[in-house]
């Protein structure tokens, strides 16, 4: 836990790192909204990796619709997951 002074240090220092180079604290402010992202797309990459092992698991079953049926799932779930990728980094 900081004290009041390195507070007011700290916000200092933001100061300055925004008046000195402000695309410096741009970096920063940018690389924290993709890291806040990832666990969205990692949880997408589980779905279609899941779903595609499971079509594969069907297919060898013997089950044609089953693996079809997996098959459109895994193509549904990743479009939505490139789409909702596609428009995060298309807003300013």
């Amino acid at each position: 836990m900081l004290s009041d002074h390195e507070r007011k240090m700290l916000r200092e220092v933001e100061r300055q790192c925004m008046a000195e180079d402000p695309g410096f604290t741009r970096t920063f402010q940018e690389r924290q909204t993709r890291l806040s992202r990832r666990p969205h797309q990692i949880g997408a990459a589980i779905a279609v990796v899941v779903a595609a092992l499971l079509a594969a698991l069907m297919l060898l079953a013997g089950s044609l619709a089953g693996a079809l049926a997996f098959a459109t799932a895994t193509g549904l779930i990743w479009v939505a997951w490139r789409r909702s990728i596609d428009t995060k980094r298309q807003t300013p």
